[in-house]
């Protein structure tokens, strides 16, 4: 039942994008579009085999920047969520400058990090660690803090010390609000290193973006667009299989054994 489930999910998937191709091709026949206009999935598909050469060194430019921002960030997410569970004082004070923060439009931040840290790949990392940093905090303090009533009337009972309720407690709870703050933050981190190479950069995907644009070559634009796309499913997707395994690993002592053979 759940591999013929996975073929389903994934089938509709294949199906839907499949579909959507479809109609985006259909629309450029109808309606005589010009490829600078619209172009077609085949010419998109064209301008990739053009240049697929050059993709290699944008792809590994901004996939380092989002990456090693997401990483980064999430680190130090994850460390200013455990001490604010533990300090309510310091929760109080941080809580406002991130929301902030938050509402500053990063674009607006990015030539000032390009001067601060450089053209190169600094400034994309700090502005994937800026970006990607709220849904990451926001979501490992929420699951840190989420313990059930009962569970913590009987931590109060066994004494139980700060260090054995993080460990044993805290820290097993938050992982699906973890793997929840990690999903959104992906799409973010790459948008943040995208962002700085729009500001300044001499590779990556926002760089060949602008190049692009400076030659009107639409279908390159797409092109870019759809590795944008890819690289981010392809991040999602390896973090869903992480949480799924380490779900199932946590919850496995839950299954009586005959289901388990």
């Amino acid at each position: 039942m759940a591999l013929w489930h996975a073929i389903r999910q994934h089938l509709s998937t294949v199906l839907t994008i499949v579909g959507f191709v479809a109609v985006w091709q259909l629309l450029v026949i109808a309606f005589h579009l010009p490829h600078w206009l619209l172009p077609s999935p085949y010419r998109v598909w064209l301008s990739f085999l053009e240049n697929k050469h050059l993709l290699g060194k944008h792809v590994v430019a901004t996939g380092t920047g989002a990456i090693s921002g997401l990483t980064i960030g999430s680190v130090l997410a994850m460390i200013l969520a455990t001490i604010m569970v533990h300090s309510r004082i310091l929760e109080r004070v941080i809580m406002p400058l991130l929301l902030i923060d938050q509402s500053i439009p990063k674009l607006a931040l990015a030539p000032i990090f390009v001067i601060w840290f450089g053209t190169g790949m600094t400034s994309r990392i700090v502005i994937a660690i800026v970006i990607s940093f709220f849904p990451m905090i926001v979501n490992t303090e929420r699951g840190l803090s989420t313990i059930d009533f009962h569970v913590k009337a009987l931590l109060h009972t066994l004494a139980a010390g700060r260090w054995q309720i993080l460990t044993k407690v805290r820290l097993p709870n938050a992982v699906p609000y973890i793997f929840a703050g990690l999903k959104v933050a992906i799409p973010l981190s790459i948008i943040g290193a995208v962002v700085a190479e729009f500001v300044q950069a001499d590779s990556g995907l926002g760089f060949l973006i602008l190049i692009a644009v400076s030659q009107v070559d639409t279908p390159l634009i797409f092109v870019a667009v759809v590795v944008l796309a890819t690289l981010s499913l392809a991040m999602f997707s390896l973090v869903s299989v992480v949480e799924t395994l380490m779900l199932r690993r946590r919850f496995a002592y839950l299954i009586p054994a005959q289901e388990r053979s």
